[in-house]
């Protein structure tokens, strides 16, 4: 049986947690806000500025035409993770980013050649990704085998 001070540890510990809770939220909204201005002359630029970092190894294929911010803004961040995993972690010796609008869809797809493998653990950046595409209510994927390269894809809504 838990004496007072027991209780009002435990209700200011509760206290505490959910403040943390909503701190961590708040903070999640402001950085899934953050526009990166290699957006600002549109999402083919800021993606070809990427090749920079690789250029012998990465390949695009983008044509997505006009898009809301908040979907340029997504795509890249999608694009710019798998692009940085697949040199940093996956021996990748081609990766193919491909983005194109179909209707009301926009379709991200980055496909190495690399070690496979990957995952969208809950703590990993594919996670952040993937919670990002949700915002939008959009799907988030990641494919692949160990051996056979991965593939992540992103299908975004954004209007017609």
């Amino acid at each position: 049986r838990g004496s007072g001070a027991d209780s009002a540890l435990t209700e200011t510990l509760d206290t505490a947690v959910a403040e943390l809770g909503t701190a961590v939220a708040e903070l999640r909204r402001v950085a899934h806000g953050v526009r990166p201005s290699a957006l600002d002359d549109g999402l083919g630029p800021a993606l070809a500025s990427l090749t920079r970092l690789s250029p012998d190894t990465i390949e695009l294929d983008v044509h997505p035409g006009e898009l809301p911010d908040a979907v340029a803004t997504t795509a890249y961040f999608v694009v710019s993770e798998a692009v940085t995993n697949a040199l940093r972690h996956a021996d990748a010796s081609r990766i193919v980013v491909s983005v194109h609008r179909d209707g009301g869809i926009v379709s991200v797809s980055i496909a190495d050649d690399g070690v496979g493998g990957a995952s969208a653990a809950p703590t990993g950046g594919l996670a952040g990704l993937a919670d990002r595409v949700a915002a939008l209510g959009g799907t988030f994927r990641v494919g692949g085998a160990p051996g056979a390269g991965t593939r992540i894809e992103a299908d975004l809504p954004c209007g017609s």
